[in-house]
């Protein structure tokens, strides 16, 4: 996208907010690698949180304003990749087929979010999806698809359906 037609969605403290979180989910997910756990590809080896590093670092280098940066398709690829796999974890725990390394991560960050799971990668993909449209009306769209004024509440398994 090119920074010269408009600014992109969202606001400095949105995005330092979705980068945040999205960071510190795959710190986190590196961090358990490191201490033994094996999570899948494309997380496995630190691709992921590399691929996020790459694609977000220049987002908010000015201070006075948020600049979308060219972003290799190979970083792209990785980041949707991870979104699936990540989105996938949730569903099949969702489905009642046990939990995972990617689920306990996700729960965990979420928590300390005051969110479900599922906005975390909520907010991968919302990154992902403005880093790769094709305009910047595209870009809005998927922005503000996520909005919701951050109230929304916390899904608890026990408390669902009663």
């Amino acid at each position: 996208m090119d920074d010269d037609t408009t600014a992109p969605p969202g606001s400095r403290r949105e995005w330092v907010t979705a980068l945040g979180q999205v960071s510190g989910l795959l710190l986190t997910v590196r961090e358990t690698e490191a201490d033994g756990a094996s999570p899948p590809d494309p997380v496995a080896g630190g691709w992921a949180l590399r691929a996020w590093s790459a694609a977000t670092r220049p987002i908010l280098r000015e201070r006075d304003r948020v600049t979308l940066p060219d972003v290799r398709p190979e970083d792209l690829a990785v980041l949707a990749a991870t979104a699936h796999v990540l989105g996938a974890s949730l569903a099949r725990w969702r489905a009642g087929r046990g939990g995972d390394l990617l689920t306990a991560v996700l729960r965990c960050e979420a928590a300390m979010h005051g969110r479900d799971p599922e906005w975390l990668v909520a907010q991968l993909a919302r990154v992902h999806g403005v880093l790769s449209a094709p305009g910047p009306v595209s870009a809005g769209l998927v922005w503000r698809a996520l909005d919701d004024g951050g109230s929304a509440p916390v899904w608890e398994p026990e408390t669902a359906g009663s």
